[in-house]
């Protein structure tokens, strides 16, 4: 009874456990593992895990007890340290991205100011990035994401196209 009570109870990931879920993804994408790629190594540590647990911790679905810390800290190739982090860490620690979300992150910069939709768009180009880096789903998914992402980026850039930088409003004029 006391089972059923608790998988009722929804999980409530707290600041440390999105920390490390945040670590592990930033591991395994700096290393350009998928996520099956490091749960055969995590098995392979000592501790079963499937690419579907690890999504599910990665996302703060599920909660990493110390065993499976341990083991994806071994995998990894990492103190678990590294997978812990502190208030410190986290005010100077810098986003690492992909080379496909750090190109689009540079692209996008280069437009100026957002405003409006763009700011949308962006986002959702940046979210699009990180999948592309992370392979999509062991690479089944790279060709949908790329073409969503080179849509998202069409999208962005077309709203700027629009604007045809006559702020005076003589370019047109044949006087």
């Amino acid at each position: 009874m006391t089972g059923a009570m608790m998988a009722a109870r929804a999980i409530q990931i707290g600041e440390a456990g999105g920390l490390v879920a945040g670590q592990i993804t930033a591991q395994r994408q700096q290393r350009r593992w998928d996520q099956a790629q490091l749960a055969a190594r995590v098995t392979e540590a000592g501790r079963t895990m499937s690419a579907s647990v690890l999504g599910k911790i990665e996302s703060g679905h599920r909660r990493v007890d110390v065993d499976d810390l341990v083991a994806i800290a071994a995998a990894l190739d990492v103190p678990v340290a590294a997978l812990l982090g502190s208030a410190a860490d986290r005010a100077e620690r810098v986003p690492q991205y992909g080379a496909v979300e750090t190109a689009v992150r540079e692209d996008i910069e280069q437009l100026g100011e957002l405003v409006g939709i763009e700011l949308s768009l962006s986002q959702m180009a940046y979210a699009l990035a990180g999948e592309v880096d992370a392979g999509g789903e062991g690479g089944r998914q790279l060709p949908s994401l790329n073409r969503e992402l080179r849509q998202t980026l069409a999208q962005l850039v077309e709203g700027r196209a629009t604007d045809d930088d006559d702020d005076l409003g003589d370019l047109g004029s044949t006087e």
